[in-house]
């Protein structure tokens, strides 16, 4: 899956992604303490993409 597809996705439900050293971080206003890591690919392996959606809530 595309990177741009994940943050478009992540975004739309209303998530700020913000740069990290390694990784970017995704934080959501209405969900404190949760940050999900997102790794700077263009190409992210499909299992890591599914786990990143999870974790958002979204499907």
């Amino acid at each position: 899956m595309k990177r741009r597809d994940i943050d478009k996705e992540l975004k739309a439900a209303g998530w700020v992604i913000t740069s990290g050293r390694k990784h970017d971080m995704a934080k959501h206003p209405d969900k404190p303490g949760i940050k999900i890591p997102l790794p700077r690919h263009k190409e992210i392996n499909e299992y890591t993409a599914k786990g990143i959606i999870e974790e958002a809530g979204l499907k």
